[in-house]
């Protein structure tokens, strides 16, 4: 079980609340530098959950920014800028300003198409600077550019005094369990690196790579994509590489997701045509499981009673229907959970919700309050990283 910082927890913050174990990601940093090759570096993505861009600082490479917002939590933090990788497929003019006056060449930068070169060489140009940039290379969707196109632009590289061909970026999605998958993209990149260089008589010195690892989120899963004999396989495949450079694996899911839980408390019970509805003051506006459809998958779950913390019963004789506090027939949190008896009062502790959980909701819908956020870890205890905030203002027009 989670231990006594979640009980403690619901006593200073209420319900609902969120609670994300900064120890928790360490441990996961380690697990990955352990079994990867020396030469490979982690980047954390930030977009997974920002509450623990902190904590990843001394053992990651670089924090990935994907947009202007994400930038400015970093510099009201005091990152330093030569832990930033500047990311994301929209780079507004005046948002590439502000980051570049601000980051200078420290950070890194990404590319994702020849208007964003432009845009970076401009910029660069002003504050007569030469700035490390990534070329993005496209997956088939919106994001990066086609192979011929970065090819075509490393043959123009004169026109970017200002800019340094750093490497390539590439990322294809996320929630990956097949070895194969991962097969087939390095092969892809390996091949496309050799076509690059001796089209353009480049060197390509850094790959950084967004492995996006699956993760298992519910009971029924096993883990396969995170297990060490997986990571195994992966990194060598890493290895077998022709190319020889820096490689950076990009990863937020993968370290973030079991470092954080999510606590909401029953508030009602009842039974509706043969079927046990416990009602919830939180809901699927607040927590986000990749792949959860109305509840069909039961997450990792415990159970918060009387100041303790207890196991759900999965051989209990009782079905609850987890239900939260929307207006929708969609907000269920669990559609079957067989358990001991439930009370209200009774906290439910959704565990594996640290990355991305508590982002992908609706949560300006029927204006409910945004829950307070707690970080933890065994030096510094619990403390309070953002207050419960209502949203009801950001819904009603201004007078």
């Amino acid at each position: 079980m989670s231990g006594n910082f979640l009980t403690e927890a619901f006593c200073r913050y209420k319900s609902p609340c969120y609670v994300f174990d900064s120890d928790a990601l360490l441990r996961r940093v380690a697990f990955f530098k352990e079994i990867f090759p020396e030469k490979v570096n982690i980047n954390y993505c930030m977009k997974a959950n920002p509450f623990l861009i902190e904590a990843s600082l001394e053992f990651t490479d670089r924090i990935e920014v994907c947009s202007f917002g994400e930038f400015l939590i970093t510099k009201a933090l005091g990152i330093p800028a030569e832990k930033l990788l500047i990311s994301g497929v929209l780079k507004k003019e005046e948002d590439v300003e502000e980051i570049v006056d601000h980051c200078r060449e420290k950070a890194i930068y990404t590319a994702e198409s020849i208007s964003q070169l432009e845009e970076l060489e401009r910029t660069a140009r002003k504050y007569d600077i030469c700035l490390n940039v990534y070329l993005r290379l496209t997956s088939g969707n919106q994001f990066g550019m086609d192979e011929e196109v970065i090819i075509d632009a490393l043959n123009n590289i004169n026109a970017y005094g200002h800019l340094r061909f750093y490497g390539i970026h590439y990322f294809s999605g996320t929630q990956k369990h097949k070895l194969r998958i991962h097969e087939r993209e390095i092969k892809k990149l390996d091949d496309f690196i050799s076509d690059l260089e001796e089209k353009t008589g480049q060197k390509v010195s850094h790959l950084e790579y967004g492995s996006g690892f699956g993760v298992p989120y519910f009971i029924d899963q096993k883990e396969d994509a995170t297990s060490e004999e997986y990571l195994r396989d992966f990194s060598s495949l890493l290895e077998n590489m022709r190319y020889s450079g820096e490689i950076s694996i990009e990863m937020g899911r993968a370290l973030a997701f079991d470092c954080g839980y999510y606590l909401t408390t029953i508030r009602d019970i009842k039974t509706n045509r043969g079927r046990t509805y416990a009602i919830a003051d939180g809901g699927i506006h607040q927590i986000n499981y990749d792949g959860q459809l109305r509840g069909m998958y039961t997450p990792y779950l415990e159970l918060i009673r009387d100041g303790n913390i207890y196991s759900i019963d999965s051989e209990g004789e009782f079905h609850y229907t987890i239900c939260g506090s929307l207006c929708t027939a969609n907000d269920i949190m669990v559609a079957d959970l067989k358990s001991q008896k439930l009370n209200t009062g009774d906290t439910i502790v959704f565990k594996r919700a640290g990355a991305y959980s508590l982002y992908e909701g609706m949560q300006l819908f029927l204006s409910h309050e945004l829950p307070a956020v707690a970080l933890y870890s065994r030096k510094e205890g619990l403390r309070l990283a953002r207050e419960m905030q209502e949203t009801f203002m950001l819904n009603t027009v201004r007078k």
